[in-house]
């Protein structure tokens, strides 16, 4: 059990790593439709409200992430379930709240961006609910084990 615990936390600090080493791989800028009237906003360095944006962005690409720490959470908690074993529940827990705070932290970050900005907001809604689903399988699991 605390090897997979341990493996769990190593994953999740090369992400965060990842996370943050996604701003400058995947910067780009984007072409403003009007020069005059286009204004730099505040978090231009992670999303761009200016114009159209294609492509994964830096914000983008930590939306995916923390979607799929959300996707591996059900994944695990269903693996965990079906084999009723107490450490894959425990790391499907681990792995849906990292992705939930993860992804509270990324839309709180990202409020005042427009939806198809580039910021990433519709990735960590998702995340959050499926973080959530991962959560409650877990939860599940674990009172079905105890019992």
């Amino acid at each position: 059990m605390g090897k997979i615990i341990s493996f769990v936390l190593s994953v999740s600090l090369i992400i965060s790593c990842c996370l943050f080493a996604t701003v400058k791989t995947f910067s780009q800028t984007a072409e403003p439709v009007n020069k005059v009237s286009t204004t730099e906003t505040k978090k231009s360095a992670l999303f761009n409200e200016g114009g159209y944006v294609k492509g994964i962005t830096p914000a983008r690409a930590i939306g995916l992430v923390e979607l799929l720490l959300g996707i591996l959470s059900i994944f695990f908690a269903i693996r965990a379930k079906k084999r009723s074993s107490i450490a894959g529940t425990k790391t499907a827990l681990i792995l849906g709240l990292l992705a939930m705070v993860f992804s509270i932290v990324h839309f709180v970050t990202t409020a005042g961006a427009v939806f198809g900005s580039g910021s990433g907001k519709a990735g960590a809604i998702l995340a959050i609910m499926l973080s959530l689903v991962g959560i409650i399988l877990s939860r599940l699991a674990l009172r079905r084990k105890k019992i």
